[in-house]
């Protein structure tokens, strides 16, 4: 073997252990980042979240012998319908006071606080004490009303590898997991809420999904049915003009800029 092409030989070699090498390193560094973000929710949910929701009102029964006429009798009252979870919004507040509510969805990954900042940048890759991370954090539009007051309300998060994050919201392409899986709960500070979801669709970045006012009742309701008829599932859930609808949006690849996103309406509850 002649001396020059044992040169490029040992070259060519050297090259790939240190694309080998840096390759490694990164895919270190993005597993890190991984654990470190799942490990920081789990730290938060445990720190800040109970899962066991406050008790539920028994039925007012009608006192027996009372002498009332059956039809003039009152009915039981029902329990009042509570969150599955309860959230320590005081000192979750301490630690940051850009949280806006707490998305939770029984039997799935998703347990996590929701920010909002003063742009769309700032939790696009940070986690809630500011450190870097390719996970991020769920975060609400800058653009949106404040307290998911508004008649669209859009929340981003990540479409996580590892299955975190709003990774499983590309479930309910399958009317299956729609079946398993029709409401999530919202907790914030003032009020906690069902999420009742109507649609989950594949759409463009900057689709008429993402609008956030309507000049008209009329509009809105155009909107509210548009969205519905582009579902990938079939729901009885039923829409009216007073109903707000938030919008859970993640990356998906079918093609460039494509997204998915889950809809719902807020349900106020009693607790």
């Amino acid at each position: 073997m002649k001396k020059g092409t044992k040169i490029f030989l040992i070259i060519l070699c050297v090259v790939c252990l240190l694309v080998a090498a840096i390759s490694a390193y990164r895919l270190i560094s993005i597993l890190g980042e991984y654990n470190k973000a799942v490990s920081s929710y789990e730290d938060m949910s445990q720190s800040f979240v109970n899962a066991e929701p406050a008790a539920t009102p028994e039925p007012t029964e009608v006192p027996v012998g009372e002498e009332t006429a059956a039809e003039d009798a009152a009915e039981p009252e029902q329990p009042a319908e509570l969150s599955p979870i309860t959230v320590d919004f005081d000192n979750l507040l301490a630690t940051n006071e850009d949280v806006v509510g707490w998305i939770y969805c029984k039997d799935t990954v998703i347990n996590y606080p929701i920010a909002q900042g003063e742009d769309n940048d700032e939790y696009l890759h940070h986690l809630l004490d500011g450190t870097y991370n390719s996970s991020g954090t769920l975060f609400v539009d800058c653009e949106c009303a404040p307290e998911f007051a508004g008649a669209n309300t859009i929340v981003y998060g990540h479409n996580m590898k590892n299955g975190s994050m709003f990774y499983s919201l590309l479930n309910y392409r399958e009317q299956s997991y729609y079946d398993a899986h029709p409401v999530l709960y919202l907790n914030t500070p003032s009020q906690n809420y069902k999420i009742e979801v109507f649609s989950g669709y594949i759409c463009n970045y900057d689709s008429d999904t993402y609008t956030l006012s309507f000049p008209s009742e009329e509009d809105y309701v155009k909107y509210q049915q548009k969205m519905k008829s582009q579902s990938d599932f079939s729901c009885n859930v039923e829409l009216t003009p007073t109903d707000r609808v938030i919008t859970l949006s993640t990356c998906t690849y079918e093609y460039d800029n494509a997204r998915y996103v889950v809809q719902g309406k807020l349900v106020p509850l009693d607790g």
